[in-house]
Order: C-alpha cells, then structure tokens, then sequence
C-alpha cells in the first residue's frame, strides 16, 4: 500500500549497508547526489556504433533492455564456457499503476529511480540490470554471474527490503511536493548450474524467473518465490531451498502456473 505525505520534500540519510537486512531509505531524484549509472560501468560506457549514444535506460540510468538482452546472453554463454552458475531476478512493482494514477507519471518515474538506486546499492560491479517492459515498464531484471541459489536470494531480499524502505520525494504539481512510501516487490528468482546451461539458455532463465514472480504475485505481492516456493514465508535451510530447485529444474518443462 502507498502512503504519502504533502510538502516541500527534502533529503535522507542512507541506512548503514553493512547490516544487509536494514532498510534502505532513498530519496529521489538523486541528480544532484550523483549521476545515475548501469550496475556495469563498463557497460554504462558503451555507446552504440551507429548514433553514439550511451545504452542506458533514460529515466533508471540501468541497461537498455535491448542492450541488456545481448549482454546477458553473452554473460550466460561465459558462464556455460566457465563452468560457473549464474542467477536472475525478476522484480515487479506491486500495484505501480497506482502510483501514476494518484501523484502523476513524473513521480511514477522518480519512484522508478529509486527502485534503480536500490538495485545499484544491492548488487556487485559485474551484475547486469536493466529496466523490463518498454517504456512504461516497472518490472527490473537483475542477472547475477557466479551466484548460486543461497546468494540469488540474499541479494532479492535486499532488494525487496530495500524497496519497502524507499522514501521518495517528488512533485505532483508545480507548488506541491509529496512523499511517497509503501511501495512494494514481488520477486522471483531462478538459478541455472553447469548441467542446466548444457542445454538452456537466456530464454529458459527469464521464463523460470517469470514463473516464480507470477506465483509470488498470486501468492499475495511483496515477497520471494523460488520456482513456486515462497520463501518469504518459510524457514527453510538453504539446502533445503537448493534440493527444491533441483526438482524444478528436472520437471520444469512439465509444469505451469
């Protein structure tokens, strides 16, 4: 649910990021903080060949979507040649429509800038994220090289707490500024080891990330699933949360929801 309150706005301290699990409080827009970036900077300095302009997504500053799916195809084929595993996950703001509808669409896009600064807060240099659904999309795609399941989820739950924490300040008319607080994740996330790359690619790794995020939807917004597990709501041991991924993976043809 989105609270906000009326004023003129104003900045915020971040929370100490040594402790992961503390909520991460983001006032945006950050421009005048620092300038916004892709979570790979050598991939926020590539420009394309033909215009020369930088491939990143203007209103997050994250990977270009189009530009993310090259990248991230070539990242999950070093992957396979490295032997490594390699992790994606796939965020959905819960109910953003809302956001636009009450304060417009300028403090939908701040929001969105803030979900991007969090990102960037939670992930590695090496980590590829991008903004996923087009223009007016509010779904994030972060993938992880050398990360297996148990990692894959700490960096989803930072990131969801994180979102949950946010803070954001934006103008709803020229005289009134408004914060927006509230706002929601859900979150699904899907691991590939070496002898899933042996035959899947990319493709198969955003389709079994977007069948955990439907089910965290459907299993009631703001939480993590794993391949139909909510893990937001369980106390399973990582090897138990690793065993399960290991049946999904053998079946993971055979079943829909």
């Amino acid at each position: 649910m989105h609270t906000a309150r009326a004023g003129t706005g104003g900045g915020a301290d971040h929370a100490d990021h040594s402790d992961r699990h503390e909520h991460v409080d983001i006032v945006a827009p950050r421009s005048g903080d620092r300038p916004l970036q892709s979570v790979t900077a050598a991939a926020h300095h590539r420009r394309c060949d033909s215009c020369g302009q930088l491939l990143t997504d203007p209103p997050t500053g994250l990977i270009e979507r189009w530009h993310w799916d090259e990248v991230a195809a070539e990242t999950v084929a070093q992957s396979r040649v490295l032997g490594e595993s390699i992790a994606l996950i796939m965020i959905d703001l819960d109910r953003f429509k809302d956001v636009n509808d009450s304060y417009g669409h300028l403090a939908g896009d701040a929001v969105l800038r803030g979900v991007a600064d969090v990102i960037r807060d939670c992930t590695r240099e090496g980590d590829l994220a991008c903004r996923y659904g087009g223009s007016a999309g509010d779904e994030f795609l972060v993938l992880l090289p050398a990360s297996e399941l148990d990692a894959a989820l700490a960096v989803a739950e930072r990131i969801r707490a994180g979102i949950t924490g946010m803070s954001v300040t934006a103008k709803v008319t020229r005289d009134l500024t408004t914060t927006i607080e509230g706002q929601t994740a859900s979150i699904g996330v899907a691991t590939y080891g070496l002898g899933d790359l042996v035959e899947l690619d990319l493709e198969d790794l955003m389709l079994d990330a977007d069948v955990s995020l439907r089910a965290a939807k459907r299993h009631g917004r703001d939480r993590i699933c794993v391949a139909n597990m909510d893990v937001s709501a369980t106390a399973e041991s990582a090897s138990q949360a690793t065993k399960r991924m290991a049946t999904w993976a053998r079946f993971r043809r055979l079943r829909s929801v």
